[in-house]
């Protein structure tokens, strides 16, 4: 696994509970992350993620509205190449079989099931990125 420098690593974080959201955010500083974004629904997140171009997403399932599925599968549809690619980690409390299959056939790189924890955040986002943090 390759070293990255964690100064210029962008991170968006998609879920629509404030709480979730600062929570994985004090992990992600943690970790060594700054350069987080937030949205709290897939509208924001389809505008963030084109504003931003983050080199990872982390996302909730179950939002009002539109899901985090439905945000990946516009995500993979993306007309610019690299953002299509973008790694997305779904971050959700459904661990049910149904979901976990539609997030990977929509090609997500990883699945936690909340609650989380530093290290299995840190190990999802050395796994998606296919780097080693420190």
């Amino acid at each position: 696994m390759a070293e990255i420098d964690l100064k210029r690593l962008k991170v968006l974080l998609i879920d629509d509970e404030w709480f979730v959201r600062s929570t994985i955010r004090q992990i992600l500083i943690q970790i060594g992350l700054n350069n987080i974004y937030e949205a709290g629904d897939v509208e924001a997140a389809i505008k963030e993620t084109m504003r931003t171009q983050p080199h990872l997403v982390l996302c909730d399932i179950h939002m009002p509205g539109d899901d985090g599925l439905v945000y990946v599968a516009k995500l993979r549809k993306a007309p610019l190449p690299n953002v299509a690619a973008i790694p997305v980690v779904m971050l959700t409390s459904d661990s049910t079989e149904e979901a976990v299959t539609t997030a990977k056939n929509l090609h997500v790189d990883g699945y936690l099931v909340k609650p989380v924890s530093i290290a299995s955040v840190k190990k999802a986002i050395e796994r998606a990125l296919k780097i080693t943090l420190p």
